[in-house]
């Protein structure tokens, strides 16, 4: 499921959102909070040697926590990745795109990637957090086509296929 209950909003007198939607609009709901999250396995030991492999083990984490607190991915209304290495992340954005839709789907909230000296766990290469709003009712309707739009947008981005504007 990609589609969210909220409303994104990307407004055209902004750049395109790569990888994140520039605002949001909440549906009323009950809100989860989830603490940062890194590449700890439930045994507590640090997993992956690299950026790519800890963004996967943090991000199927958080996902984990989303759903014990009975959200979805697509209830995520704001996410944050911090990290210790912003040059590796931005070299691996294809690779990291592409992990990031299969444990969320082509769904991206406003999202921050935030540059850090080093995170609490040591050796941690990135740590995420996120706030999801389950709503009260789950109304299912069709995004808006600006919305829709954005997101082809997005993907095509992050597989690779620059816009027009990119290539500028």
């Amino acid at each position: 499921m990609d589609r969210t209950p909220h409303e994104i909003v990307n407004p055209l007198s902004l750049s395109d959102p790569i990888g994140y939607s520039h605002a949001l609009v909440v549906t009323p709901g009950r809100t989860v909070y989830i603490g940062g999250q890194t590449s700890r396995r439930m045994d507590g030991v640090l997993t992956g040697d690299s950026l790519v492999q800890q963004f996967d083990q943090a991000l199927a984490n958080m996902v984990e926590a989303l759903r014990a607190a009975k959200a979805e991915p697509t209830h995520v209304v704001s996410m944050r990745v911090y990290t210790t290495s912003i040059g590796v992340y931005r070299i691996n954005l294809n690779t990291l795109g592409s992990i990031y839709r299969r444990h969320m789907g082509r769904y991206y909230p406003p999202m921050s990637v935030v540059g850090v000296t080093e995170l609490l766990t040591s050796g941690a290469q990135v740590e995420l957090e996120c706030l999801a709003v389950v709503p009260d009712v789950y109304i299912e309707e069709a995004p808006e086509e600006a919305s829709r739009e954005s997101v082809e947008e997005v993907d095509a981005t992050f597989t690779g296929e620059a816009s027009d504007r990119d290539r500028d």
